[in-house]
C-alpha cells in the first residue's frame, strides 16, 4: 500500500516538474517573440535569433520530460522522442506568434 502510495506521490510531482517546466519555456519563447516584434525584427532576423534563445528553459523542458515519462515506465528512447516533438510545438508556436504579431503590409 505504502509503495502505491510513494509512486502517485512520484508521478504527481513530476507531472508538477513538467507543467512548471513548459510554463517557462513557452513564456520565455512568448516573451521573445513579443520583443521582437516591438524591435521591428523581420522574420528571417527572427527565426536565426530563435535557434539560440531559451535554451536553459528548453533544456529544463526537456529534462522535465523524459523524467516525467520515464517515471510512468515508457522506454527512453520515445521518452527522448516525445521531448523533441513538445518543443518543436512550442517552437512553433513561437514562431506563429511572432508572425501574428508583424504589422500588416499597408496598401500602397
Amino acid at each position: 500500500m505504502i509503495s502505491q502510495v510513494l509512486l502517485i506521490a512520484l508521478l504527481a510531482s513530476a507531472q508538477g516538474n513538467l507543467a512548471s517546466a513548459r510554463t517557462s519555456y513557452s513564456k520565455c519563447l512568448g516573451g521573445f517573440a513579443r520583443a521582437q516584434v516591438k524591435e521591428g525584427s523581420d522574420e528571417a532576423a527572427f527565426q536565426t535569433k530563435l535557434a539560440t534563445t531559451c535554451k536553459a528553459e528548453e533544456a529544463a523542458f526537456r529534462a522535465a520530460s523524459i523524467a516525467s515519462d520515464l517515471s510512468a515506465k515508457i522506454a527512453r528512447a520515445t521518452a527522448e522522442r516525445n521531448a523533441t516533438e513538445e518543443i518543436g510545438y512550442i517552437h512553433e508556436n513561437a514562431v506563429e506568434t511572432f508572425k501574428a504579431s508583424l504589422p500588416e503590409a499597408k496598401p500602397q
